[in-house]
């Protein structure tokens, strides 16, 4: 398969994947903020659980987005010199 036809499969796979952490993250937005307005009457150790395991998903979430936008990044400048490249070294 011809390199930027892999590269242009992945930077679509990326952007994909980029709104699917951040549609994730915003669940658990939403979850996190339905635990602070409605306190359930539960026991408040589990609730503190819930809501930790919660912010450490959202962190989870927003570490993978920032891999996702690195890897992004380097393959549109790794493209980008690759076309510099083919034009006979007249960069």
């Amino acid at each position: 398969m011809d390199p930027a036809a892999v590269t242009t499969e992945r930077l679509s796979q990326i952007n994909q994947a980029i709104q699917n952490v951040e549609n994730a993250k915003r669940e658990q937005q939403q979850t996190l903020a339905a635990f602070f307005e409605h306190m359930p009457a539960v026991d408040p150790q589990q609730v503190e659980q819930r809501i930790q395991q919660l912010q450490n998903g959202i962190q989870t979430l927003e570490e993978q987005r920032r891999t996702l936008i690195r890897e992004r990044e380097f393959l549109i400048v790794r493209a980008a010199s690759g076309i510099r490249g083919g034009q006979g070294g007249n960069n």
